[in-house]
């Protein structure tokens, strides 16, 4: 068995834990925009000094024209730190688990974002795929009566389609001739870059002064093993074993933060949820099989 197998198993499994990473983090008091800064702060005090070994040993790793340039900043923005801030917002008033659910919603928004954005061709399958993550949207955010947890809800839901439209300029960058590892770097570097000014205007670091063992721990966590070891694992697994393969490990994303959330702060997720998380899955599954037929399909007779 190849090893590059397991690595869309740890990424995505790691993921999934970060999302209650975070939530432990914002229950010690830290802010969302201070969650979102110090993680990809850490990743970038790595990220800058990894590129700048690799720009003298391959090509790929140094943006080279404006176009390149541009879609670094868009995926900065909608990948790391609006998405992000969002997601956090949304995290401080609803369950990790149920915010968990919502991201397994990320492929399908991926998938609308390719047909709008890179013209890819729109098909009947897809749009079943779309009504089956309506219905499991709109099962996993239902109305209980918590009216801060419904906008919570929402704020996730928001997050995870900005999210799904950074793909797409991902996609654009890879075409320009940048490495994977570049773009997840540089995009994470300028995310952080835009945070800054509202970090040094709004915020104070004296927090920092009584941090908890606990928030060390899990800022570590997400800016080292979630932003940088497991970017790199899953990113060198889709060059290894292709896109189509490795897409499917995403649904392993609510499964882990839901199981996560249980285990480190005893939340349970009620039945309607989880409905519609099968529904969602159901979804991306059926745009995978569709893929995979076609790739087939394609490669008869090759």
């Amino acid at each position: 068995m190849k090893l590059e197998y397991i690595f869309p198993v740890f990424s995505t499994s790691v993921w999934g834990i970060s999302i209650v990473g975070a939530k432990i983090i914002g229950q010690d008091g830290f802010l969302p925009l201070e969650i979102v800064f110090f993680r990809f702060f850490l990743a970038s005090l790595i990220f800058i000094p990894l590129l700048m070994i690799l720009m003298r040993k391959k090509e790929g790793i140094l943006p080279k024209n404006k176009e390149t340039w541009l879609m670094l900043i868009a995926l900065s923005l909608t990948g790391v730190a609006v998405n992000n801030f969002i997601f956090y917002v949304g995290l401080a008033r609803t369950n990790a688990g149920i915010a968990s659910l919502i991201v397994s919603l990320n492929p399908l928004m991926t998938m609308i974002f390719a047909v709008l954005i890179l013209k890819e061709r729109f098909t009947r399958i897809k749009g079943y795929s779309i009504v089956f993550g309506i219905i499991g949207v709109g099962l996993i955010i239902g109305f209980t009566g918590n009216t801060g947890q419904l906008v919570g809800n929402l704020l996730i839901l928001i997050a995870i389609s900005i999210w799904g439209a950074s793909f797409s300029f991902s996609r654009k960058a890879a075409d320009y001739g940048l490495q994977a590892i570049a773009i997840t770097g540089w995009s994470e570097i300028l995310g952080t870059v835009w945070l800054l000014p509202s970090i040094l205007m709004h915020h104070s670091f004296s927090k920092l002064n009584s941090i908890s063992s606990s928030s060390i721990f899990w800022f570590v966590f997400m800016g080292l093993i979630s932003s940088v070891i497991a970017y790199i694992l899953h990113y060198h697994a889709i060059s290894k074993l292709g896109a189509t393969t490795v897409a499917p490990s995403t649904n392993i994303i609510p499964l882990s933060g839901a199981i996560t959330s249980y285990l480190l702060l005893g939340e349970t997720i009620p039945g309607y949820p989880i409905i519609g998380a099968i529904f969602i899955i159901a979804g991306v599954v059926l745009v995978q099989v569709d893929n995979l037929s076609k790739f087939s399909g394609d490669n008869i007779g090759e």
